[in-house]
Formats: structure tokens, C-alpha cells, sequence
């Protein structure tokens, strides 16, 4: 009841990542929130290594790249890629979305790849996880999965991670 009262203005407009940062740390729930913020922040990087080192959940706010009308939230649980030798390499977040169908037999509903074929494919781009020193980041593309709709490009906006507080 308190998650609806703080976030009820919300439902039909949506909200911002940083609004929902503060809304969060207004609810004085046992979590610690890090946020990131797009490019600048490297939230995609940031994402996959909260992701990689497991346990933690990560809120994912992201926007479709063909127009960025279209911003969605969802909730990161795990990566897949692949592994050679010693070297993970992620390729791809798996989500719970909310406005996705209940994952059935499965962990997840949704999730967002990056492209491995067609126009604009690559593999993860090398600095993905590592920070810029330039400040220079090219935004990455992911392709948004579900089995409801069609695969769409999108571009995150921010990646926030949620960590239970250790009790006192």
C-alpha cells in the first residue's frame, strides 16, 4: 500500500528514473539504491556487472530507439552469453517485465540482446564494462524480447541497482 500511495501519480504518465530514485528512498524501505544514468553514466555497463556478480536486482528504464516516446521500466534478474576459456561475455539482460505475460516455466519474460545479425549488429562493444576515460561512450542498442510483441530496438536510460541494507 505505501509502494501505491507514493507512486499512484504516476501510473498514467510514468516516471522519471531520478523521480523514482527519490520516491524509492522516500518509502525509508531496507534498501540501498545506486543509480546510473545513460551513456554518461555507463548504466549499461554498470548494469551487467551488478548483473555478473549476482544477487542483486537491477531496475532498468529504457527507450525505443525508432522514437523515444515509447519508455518502459523493467526488472533485471540475470545475463546469458558466452563463456570461452575464462571470459564471460554477456550479450544478453534477463528481464521480468511487468507488462509482459507470467513467465511460464521459466525465470524471466523478457529480455533485452544485443544484435548478432542484420544492420547495426556487433558483439558486446569491449569497453562495455570497462569505464570511458574520455567520456566518449557511443550509446548502446539492445533489442527489447518478448512474446507478445515484436523485437524493437531500444537504448537504456538508467540502470538502478537494489541492495537489501544489512539489519543493525
Amino acid at each position: 500500500a505505501l509502494v501505491w500511495q507514493a507512486f499512484q501519480h504516476t501510473y498514467f504518465a510514468g516516471v522519471h528514473p531520478e523521480e523514482w530514485v527519490e520516491l524509492m528512498d522516500g518509502l525509508n524501505l531496507p534498501l540501498a539504491l545506486t543509480a546510473k544514468y545513460g551513456v554518461q553514466d555507463n548504466a549499461d555497463g554498470h548494469a551487467l556487472e551488478w548483473l555478473m556478480k549476482g544477487g542483486d536486482l537491477v531496475a532498468l528504464a529504457f527507450a525505443s530507439v525508432k522514437h523515444s516516446r515509447t519508455k518502459h521500466w523493467a526488472l533485471a534478474v540475470g545475463v546469458e552469453g558466452n563463456a570461452v576459456d575464462k571470459v564471460q561475455t554477456p550479450d544478453t539482460i534477463i528481464l521480468l517485465d511487468p507488462s509482459a505475460g507470467e513467465p511460464s516455466f521459466s525465470p524471466a519474460n523478457a529480455r533485452l540482446r544485443l544484435p548478432t545479425i542484420g544492420p547495426g549488429s556487433r558483439r558486446v562493444p569491449p569497453s562495455l564494462l570497462k569505464p570511458s576515460g574520455d567520456g566518449k561512450r557511443k550509446p548502446t542498442h539492445w533489442l527489447y524480447e518478448a512474446a507478445e510483441w515484436s523485437a524493437e530496438e531500444v537504448r537504456l536510460l538508467a540502470a538502478i541497482r537494489l541492495q537489501l541494507k544489512a539489519a543493525a
